[in-house]
């Protein structure tokens, strides 16, 4: 008897963490009990997805009901706009307040989290995107840089992982959240570090709440207090990832143009020629323009006139006045 008793209480103790992990992960969203079947508690991802959940930025998948199915899809590729959402929700941006402030231009469910990416200017909107593709890895880290406003370097020196080098697109956001501690690149199957971040791959969902949730402790909620502002799209000269977009602009002579700091490091516009900034006398914003703010000019004369970051001389642009 002391032997079978002692056999079951053995087989029950090792179908207690079994059945747990069967279970999944319970957490509350929206003040309702949810459990996530394909999360298990004994998981490397489930702290965040826990944290995450019951902070209102995720929620698995819904049905065509709008029911929760109990699915979270930890390896599921995540699309633009499931990061898009994630990195404003995780950074404290009220989407309800942008896209009733801010024209987003499409029509997808995530309209809202494009209206926060185009008032705060994210520098993942400078290049092609469609929603419903997935993400790459650089693009992800493009994304909760801009969400939670970090400060990137004015050019990525391209040394912090072997396959990120400078001409890499989204370089510098990579290289700043390395910096900080919320990436840290790949690992191989003894969890040693291999010096590789994959930039042009895609991204799990795991993955992506891990990073937000990262960069959340990190960074805090930047977006939390911020003010949706409807930006102008005509006569804007928006500059970010080293760029200015559009590197030409033609405008009626008379025009007041804006150039907006998109990125995290300080711009200097001014005319060419360098350092001297003659060309045009008075085109030159005479200090530097910081990460989110502004810089106007009226073109009174007519002409080509060239510009540059006086920060970074080969960073250049030309406004066309007609």
């Amino acid at each position: 008897m002391r032997t079978f008793f002692s056999s079951t209480a053995a087989s029950v103790a090792f179908l207690i963490p079994m059945l747990a992990n069967a279970v999944g992960l319970q957490v509350i969203v929206n003040g309702q009990a949810l459990v996530f079947v394909d999360v298990s508690q004994s998981a490397w991802f489930t702290t965040y997805v826990r944290d995450a959940a019951e902070a209102g930025i995720v929620n698995g998948y819904m049905d065509a009901n709008g029911k929760f199915t109990g699915k979270f899809g930890p390896e599921n590729d995540v699309t633009m706009a499931e990061a898009l959402k994630i990195a404003s929700e995780s950074s404290g941006y009220d989407e309800h307040a942008y896209g009733a402030v801010v024209d987003s231009g499409v029509k997808h469910w995530s309209s809202a989290y494009v209206s926060v990416a185009r008032a705060e200017h994210f520098e993942i909107l400078n290049n092609p995107y469609r929603l419903d593709r997935p993400a790459t890895r650089a693009e992800v880290a493009s994304m909760v840089a801009s969400a939670f406003r970090v400060t990137v370097p004015a050019s990525p020196s391209g040394t912090t992982f072997k396959d990120v080098q400078f001409s890499v697109r989204y370089a510098a956001s990579i290289e700043a959240l390395e910096r900080d501690g919320v990436v840290s690149g790949d690992t191989d199957m003894k969890g040693e570090v291999t010096g590789t971040f994959r930039p042009t791959s895609n991204i799990n969902r795991a993955e992506v709440v891990k990073i937000a949730m990262g960069a959340r402790a990190k960074y805090g909620q930047p977006g939390k207090d911020r003010t949706p502002i409807q930006p102008t799209s005509s006569n804007t000269v928006t500059y970010a990832n080293g760029t200015f977009s559009p590197s030409v602009l033609s405008v009626p002579v008379g025009t007041m143009v804006t150039f907006h700091n998109g990125s995290m490091t300080p711009m200097w516009v001014a005319s060419n020629p360098h350092p001297t900034h003659t060309d045009y006398p008075g085109f030159d914003s005479l200090k530097e323009i910081a990460p989110g703010q502004d810089y106007s000019f009226t073109f009174t004369k007519t002409g080509t006139w060239g510009y540059h970051n006086h920060l970074n001389r080969n960073e250049v642009g030309t406004i066309s006045v007609q």
